[in-house]
Formats: structure tokens, C-alpha cells, sequence
């Protein structure tokens, strides 16, 4: 749709606020209807500033929403005001904003819908109990019919969403509402007179302010026009790793299409004080646990720091956890690593970013207990099992588990109920971990016993009786080795025997055998 038929929609609806259903005629195209209203001057008016009048006489359909003189007013429109290209091709935008190619009647309106107006930006409605809103405006009177399509008067001048950007290079700071003329109008002097005052600073040849920045901040600002999220990140070139993230994790198209979304952006700087090297993202479950991780600073829709009540706000992130927004004395926080909101409202045509000096990790997935008949973490002292005397049923699952506890605890069978040393041959968690996530199926009626290695000293043990709760059964005893020799045993009792005999009878024999005189040597 070009936009003449646009702003003829526009003029239908203002002639339509006298006596719409008298003077409106369904034979008549909407910028001649408009004319004849009496209420909609200031909106024929702007069309014709914006040499819009054209666009609206077109075939059409286009549903336009008009917006009364007292709306101008209320808006603080003033047509002078709009002198160069720059600031028609605004008022051009502003009311391109309120024509919607195609005719739709308010029975065909359906509340929390959107729609792309013939300016390119989202509208979204309300419907409540028979009333239609555009935005914050009120449709007063619907469904006006014209030649060419359909008007719904407004009380309302809509503003399309923030876009358009003066974005600072340098500093990497934006300046609110900064037209394309005042953006492009900064410079740099030095010992200049002006107003019977020597200046030196940036100088604004638009809005005549000075600001003492240096002179290559005062050189650097820039006029963005309004692109989507990935490509306003691009551009401020302090977001080179979140962008080169954003491709690692095939998630580029998804902050390029059409969707509004919210995204808390981190820094270069950011991404390298939190260790992230998308080298190391290589495989497909690596690669999905980063876009987990980014997914993490998404929340949908379009939300302006102006949107934020003080205190606490929790919203649902992209990835499906609970993202907190905190603010306080006007500093605003995000997440459990309380990032520090540095730059809000950075306008996309998709949405917007607000930049965060710190890379938000998403909460730890919680462990799947579905088949856990009990489940043991560690109690609030930090050194005894949440549970230490449990009964469960012979073939039920018993699963310990504990996350960044203060210190490190695991899970070693034991003999017997005091005993303050692992049984080699039971279960074992493993070294002490201060995340713990061990499981075990009892497949037999036992009194199963278990400690914590580091901390048995301090009496940290747990019993669990499965079924009956048989005690561990005894060990049995050690046997001796049999000979495989037939006999070998009573032959070696007989030796034994016989050679005791022998012994017996020589010392015998030397008791009683007289022992001969010894005859002294010659000398």
C-alpha cells in the first residue's frame, strides 16, 4: 500500500467526529469525508503538511484511525514546528501509524491482537467488555464506512514505538529523543563567543546546548535508523562476542524476524570477565546449552525501563525460566548475578535492548525425580543428611541429592549403623562434591547404612530399611583348604607319630647306656 491511500483513511476519520453517521456518505473516499467533519481539522491538516492527501484517495481498503482536533492538541502537535525533511518525514511516520492497509470492522478486532501499520511498526489492541483500544487510545466511534474503507475515530494521537536512534560511538550512550537534525548537529569549539559567553565543548547548533565531553565523543554521534535487535547490537561495537554468540547458536534469524523482544545485552567486556569461549562450544549439546544461556536474556514483547514498577519484577525469559528485574533509587538489576542495567531503551525496530555489564547464567535445570521413591538432600545445618532413618518398598529408588551446597558431602555404605569406615564392596557416591545427584534401586528386603566420609565424625549418617529390614547378613566364615590328596592328612598324623617314637627312644637309650672313664693324655 503507498502511502496516499494511507493518509486518505486518516481524513475520512476525522470528518467522521462531527456527525459521522450524518455527514459520512459510503459513497465518498475518506479524505473527502474527513474534510467535512468539523472535529478532524488538525488531522487534514497534518496530511496535508505530509503531502499524505494523495495516499488516502487510492482504491484501498485502508482502516484508519482518526484522531480528533482535541487529540492534536492533547499531543502537543504543532505543524511549524515541522520545517525540514527530517521533520516531515516524522509527521509522516506519526501518521502512517494510524492506517491499517485492508478493511477491518471492530467485530473483526480481538483482544491482546497486533498489527503491522502501513509505517511498518506493531499496534496492539485491547477489547473489553464491547470496548476497542488502539494503544492508549480509545476508539469513541467505529465502523464508519467509506468508498475506499473503514474509519474508527480515536481520542488518542498514536506514537509510533521509539526507533530511530543518536547513538554515540564513543561513549556508547544514546540521547532520548534526539531528532536526525539535532543528532547530525553537534560540533566541537573552542574559545567560541557566543551570547557574550567563550565556550569550549560540544555544542549543539539545534538545541544550543553545551556539554563538556572530549572532542572525539562530541564527534562521534550517530543517526541509526531503526534496524532489528542483532543488527542495533552490530552497530554499537561493544557487542562484537554477543553477536558472534548469537551465530555460534543459530539464533541470529530468530532477533532479525518480526517478533518483539527484550534483550539484556552484555557487553564485550562482559563476556570476557565471565570466561565464555565460543571455541569450546563445538558439539550439538554444547552448542544448545548456549543458546540456553543467551535465550536467557530474552524476555518477549517490548519492555521500557519506564515499564518497570520499583522492586522486584519477574518475568519469563525466552529459554522458559523466571528472569528477575529489580529496581531501586533508579538503578535497575537483572537476574540472580544482579547485572547492572548501564544503558536502557536502546530502540530496535523489533523491540529493544537495554546493555548489562554482566553475562546472566541461567538457574541450574532441577533433577528429574520422577522415579525417586525418596529423595535426601542435606538439612539447613549443613551437616547432616535432610533425612537419616527412612523406610522404603523392595524395588523403589532412593536418590541423594543436593546442589552448591557450602561444603562437600557424599554417600559410603557402611557395616553397621556405628561403623566409621566405608565397606569397599558397598555403594559410593564418590568423593565428596558439594553437587550430589546419586541414585540407587533396592532390588532385596535389607537395612541398608550409610555415612558421610568428611563429616562421620559429627555423626552425619543415614538407614534406610527396604521391605523387612533384614540386619546385613553376617560374612561367612573363612574355610581351609582342603588337600586334593586322598589321605594326605592321616599319613602326615602317623609321621608325626612314629618320628615322636623315635626321639622318645634315643633319649632313652642314652639315659641308661654307662659311659666309659676317660684316660688322661701323657705328657
Amino acid at each position: 500500500m503507498n502511502r496516499s491511500v494511507s493518509v486518505v483513511a486518516l481524513l475520512v476519520i476525522a470528518s467522521l467526529l462531527v456527525t459521522p453517521v450524518a455527514v459520512a456518505d459510503e459513497n465518498d473516499d475518506i479524505p473527502t469525508n474527513a474534510q467535512n467533519t468539523g472535529v478532524h481539522d488538525s488531522l487534514v491538516a497534518a496530511l496535508t503538511h505530509a503531502n499524505l492527501v494523495t495516499t488516502l484517495q487510492g482504491d484501498g481498503p485502508f482502516t484508519v484511525f482518526a484522531p480528533t482536533d482535541q487529540a492534536f492538541q492533547d499531543a502537543g502537535i504543532d505543524l511549524s514546528t515541522f520545517d525540514t525533511d527530517e521533520e516531515n518525514a516524522t509527521l509522516t511516520d506519526i501518521l502512517l501509524y494510524h492506517v491499517l492497509s485492508g478493511s477491518v470492522n471492530s467485530s473483526q478486532v480481538t483482544d491482546g491482537m497486533s498489527a503491522v501499520m502501513v509505517n511498518g511498526d506493531k499496534a496492539s489492541f485491547t477489547v473489553a467488555d464491547g470496548a476497542v483500544m488502539v494503544g492508549d487510545a480509545n476508539v469513541t466511534i467505529a465502523d464508519v464506512s467509506s468508498s475506499n474503507g473503514i474509519i474508527h475515530v480515536i481520542d488518542k494521537v498514536l506514537m509510533p514505538p521509539p526507533g530511530d536512534i543518536c547513538y554515540n560511538m564513543v561513549s556508547h550512550t544514546i540521547v532520548p529523543g534526539a531528532s536526525n537534525m539535532e543528532c547530525n548537529s553537534y560540533m566541537y569549539v573552542e574559545n567560541y563567543t557566543m551570547g557574550g559567553q567563550t565556550i569550549t565543548g560540544c555544542y549543539n547548533m539545534v538545541t544550543h546546548q553545551v556539554t563538556n565531553v572530549t572532542q572525539a565523543m562530541c564527534g562521534a554521534y550517530m543517526w541509526t535508523p531503526a534496524v532489528n535487535i542483532a543488527m542495533t547490537a552490530q552497530a554499537t561495537t561493544i557487542h562484537t562476542a554477543l553477536v558472534a554468540a548469537l551465530g555460534t547458536a543459530d539464533l541470529v534469524n530468530t532477533l532479525s524476524g518480526e517478533s518483539d523482544y527484550t534483550v539484556f545485552a552484555p557487553t564485550d567486556d562482559a563476556f570476557a570477565e565471565a570466561g565464555i569461549d565460543l571455541d569450546s562450544f563445538d558439539t550439538a549439546e554444547e552448542i544448545d546449552a548456549l543458546a540456553d544461556i543467551l535465550l536467557y536474556h530474552v524476555v518477549a514483547g517490548t519492555t521500557l525501563s519506564s515499564d518497570l514498577a520499583d522492586g522486584v519484577n519477574t518475568v519469563a525469559a525466552a529459554n522458559g525460566d523466571d528472569l528477575t528485574i529489580t529496581v531501586s533509587d533508579g538503578v535497575v538489576t537483572v537476574g540472580e548475578d544482579s547485572a547492572t542495567v548501564t544503558l536502557a531503551d536502546v530502540p530496535a525496530s523489533n523491540g529493544v535492548i537495554h546493555v548489562i555489564d554482566k553475562v546472566l547464567m541461567p538457574p541450574a535445570d532441577a533433577p528429574d525425580t520422577t522415579d525417586c521413591a525418596v529423595v535426601i538432600g542435606i538439612d539447613a545445618s549443613g551437616l547432616a543428611y535432610d533425612q537419616t532413618d527412612v523406610s522404603i518398598a523392595v524395588g523403589e529408588t532412593v536418590c541423594w541429592i543436593w546442589t552448591d551446597e557450602s561444603m562437600g558431602h557424599n554417600v559410603a555404605q557402611t557395616s553397621g549403623a556405628s561403623d566409621n569406615y566405608r565397606k569397599m564392596t558397598g555403594l559410593y557416591s564418590g568423593a565428596a562434591d558439594s553437587t550430589v545427584d546419586f541414585r540407587h534401586t533396592f532390588t532385596e528386603d535389607e537395612t541398608f547404612y550409610y555415612m558421610c566420609e568428611p563429616h562421620v565424625s559429627m555423626d552425619m549418617r543415614g538407614q534406610i530399611t527396604v521391605g523387612n529390614g533384614t540386619p546385613p547378613a553376617a560374612p561367612a566364615p573363612v574355610e581351609e583348604p582342603s588337600n586334593t590328596v586322598p589321605g594326605f592328612g592321616i599319613v602326615a598324623v602317623a609321621l608325626s607319630a612314629f618320628a615322636a617314637l623315635i626321639l622318645i627312644r634315643v633319649e632313652t637309650l642314652r639315659m641308661i647306656r654307662p659311659v666309659a672313664p676317660r684316660i688322661p693324655r701323657e705328657v
